[in-house]
């Protein structure tokens, strides 16, 4: 059975794939990658001395972390990329479910 309906000869042929969306998937999975790579392979905490103001001696430091600038950069790319692989696949979805060529 094909889009046309049971009764018609007529073959419908596949739709094809926009080549930007083909794009859009690969510079998405190289941005999610990439960033996941970045994440990775740099520390997550940052290391810098701080000496000005030293705690009294019955209370403690309270702990910070601070994120390198690699580590920001790597979890951007991995949010950009997922939100990009998002949009695809509901493209993709919504491409299917509504029969437009």
């Amino acid at each position: 059975m094909n889009v046309t309906g049971a009764n018609s000869s007529e073959a419908v042929p596949p739709r094809k794939t926009p080549r930007w969306v083909l794009v859009l998937v690969a510079l998405s999975v190289l941005t999610l990658l990439g960033g996941a790579l970045a994440v990775l392979l740099n520390p997550f905490e940052a290391t810098f001395g701080w000496f000005a103001h030293a705690p009294i001696s019955s209370e403690t430091f309270p702990g910070m972390t601070v994120l390198s600038p690699q580590a920001v950069t790597g979890w951007v790319g991995v949010g950009v990329g997922a939100i990009l692989l998002a949009f695809c696949a509901g493209w993709f979805v919504g491409r299917r479910s509504t029969g437009h060529r």
